[in-house]
């Protein structure tokens, strides 16, 4: 898990970088995060609540290149417990003209229960930016795991920065 953070910081670091070598910006956001799950994990899990950071590297006025780090945790129902689960990934976002985006990202999710494993994670969506500081994203979020697939469709409300 060290290791995953310290790959991720070293990327971020690195994108800072060029960054600041080409004068291409680079944004940070902060978002809370509400999920329905769908599918299998609708009979075992009600909703899940979380967080996470994303930081955007802007090729032009249109396109940028994601890295997305968060945090899920599933409320359980009938006797079932609540499972975390650390989303990693990486990504591209296209705005359209106007306010409305599209975002796709893929990468691994780390369960927080014991012997719960890896997943492969894979997310498309639309958004909306509502000013500079402010955007919506709608998106679904699918997990992969030794032939089990399962999935979300999630909200997340962010803060750029």
């Amino acid at each position: 898990m060290k290791r995953l953070f310290f790959v991720a910081a070293l990327a971020v670091a690195t994108i800072s970088a060029n960054a600041q070598n080409e004068n291409k910006p680079l944004t940070f956001s902060v978002g809370a995060e509400a999920h329905l799950p769908v599918g299998d994990w609708s009979d075992v899990y009600s909703v899940a609540f979380g967080g996470s950071v994303q930081a955007e590297y802007n090729l032009d006025e249109q396109l940028a290149l994601t890295l997305n780090a968060g945090y899920l945790n599933f409320s359980g129902k009938d006797g079932w417990g609540s499972v975390g689960q650390i989303p990693v990934m990486g990504g591209i976002k296209y705005t359209f003209q106007g306010n409305i985006y599209a975002a796709a990202q893929l990468g691994a999710s780390f369960s927080t229960e014991s012997g719960g494993g890896t997943s492969f994670v894979y997310t498309p969506g639309i958004g909306y930016k509502f000013s500079p500081n402010f955007d919506a994203l709608l998106k679904y979020q699918g997990w992969s795991q030794n032939s089990s697939n399962s999935g979300t469709v999630g909200l997340r409300l962010a803060y750029n920065f």
